[in-house]
């Protein structure tokens, strides 16, 4: 049916060493699912662009990714990524520091063509350190180095109006993009609800697009509204039906994020031996992503359900007062 196949059959076309953007950010509309098909299939060497937060932090900590270029690293209210800092620190994974705005600035350049954009931003700050830049160590571990700049910026001054020195970005481009939406049709047009974060620039900026999606529905639905469909389908290659394939990141309209998932992670990813433990239960222990939601449980998915016309769970005064009478109890008082 159009170009709808399976999670396994999606991840299987990232060849190890690729450049790889996983959509969103943060603890929003991350797919994990693919994620933890990543793992699952062992990938090796991958290039993460943009962020790491918890999806990037299981690659990282089980091998799968060899160097990072972004701008932020942490779980959120949880801190920095336990497993990404730990393999910076031990020296297994290289990270080159770009600014914010500069992965906007480079994936518009790859949208649009052009080898670089000319900017301000970061200007004066460490980002232009050459001593803290590893592109150059990183293009050399990427599968295909033509898809990591020579050099990480340029400066030079403003030909044109004379307004003083300016960065030039290079472009951002990516071997495959992983992008988790609320409604996908069948030939590939794409659905976001809430935040675009970074994703409408790489699906434009990369070789291949996959996305994962809560429902995939016909493309005569989607096109009764136009105007709420960000991704056109000539742009994706290929299209995954995976229900709560988000979790435990918040997927606005169909659920919240899941705090006790998250902080059970972290706190098992702060040693190697408990992130292993932590993935064999939940990524290699299990076959299908049916028993991955068998194993949260029906109760837990329906509390994380969103609730109209929020498109998240709104916490009421009873429930904040239920959570922290539990967390009294846990700690004997001391919350």
């Amino acid at each position: 049916m159009g170009k709808v196949v399976s999670l396994r059959d999606a991840i299987g076309c990232i060849r190890d060493g690729d450049v790889l953007f996983l959509g969103s950010l943060i603890e929003c509309r991350r797919p994990m699912a693919a994620a933890y098909e990543i793992v699952r299939q062992r990938k090796k060497g991958l290039i993460l662009l943009a962020e790491c937060s918890l999806a990037e932090d299981i690659l990282v900590g089980m091998g799968c990714a060899a160097a990072w270029r972004g701008c932020y690293t942490g779980i959120a209210n949880f801190g920095l990524s336990p497993a990404t800092l730990r393999k910076i620190e031990t020296g297994e994974f290289i990270v080159d520091d770009i600014g914010h705005i500069d992965i906007i600035l480079g994936a518009m350049a790859s949208m649009a063509g052009s080898p670089f954009v000319a900017t301000r931003a970061t200007l004066g700050s460490d980002v232009l350190n050459p001593e803290f830049s590893r592109t150059e160590q990183i293009r050399a571990l990427a599968r295909d180095p033509s898809m990591i700049p020579e050099k990480k910026f340029v400066l030079m001054d403003d030909p044109f109006y004379g307004n003083g020195l300016v960065k030039l970005q290079p472009a951002m481009p990516a071997d495959v993009a992983v992008i988790h939406v609320q409604q996908a049709g069948e030939d590939g047009t794409g659905r976001i609800e809430g935040s675009l974060a970074f994703d409408h620039y790489f699906i434009h900026a990369s070789k291949r697009v996959i996305l994962t999606a809560e429902q995939v529905v016909p493309e005569s639905y989607l096109r009764r509204d136009p105007n709420r469909n960000q991704i056109p389908c000539k742009s994706v290659d290929m299209v995954v039906e995976i229900p709560w394939g988000g979790h435990p990141s918040q997927v606005q309209g169909f659920y919240d994020v899941d705090m006790p998932f998250i902080r059970e992670y972290v706190k098992a990813a702060k040693t190697q031996a408990g992130l292993e433990s932590w993935v064999h239960e939940w990524v290699f222990a299990i076959n299908a992503h049916d028993e991955y939601l068998d194993r949260i449980g029906a109760a837990r998915l329906q509390y994380l359900r969103s609730i109209p016309p929020y498109g998240y769970r709104p916490r009421t005064t009873c429930e904040r007062s239920y959570n922290h009478k539990n967390k009294l109890n846990e700690t004997g008082g001391d919350a």
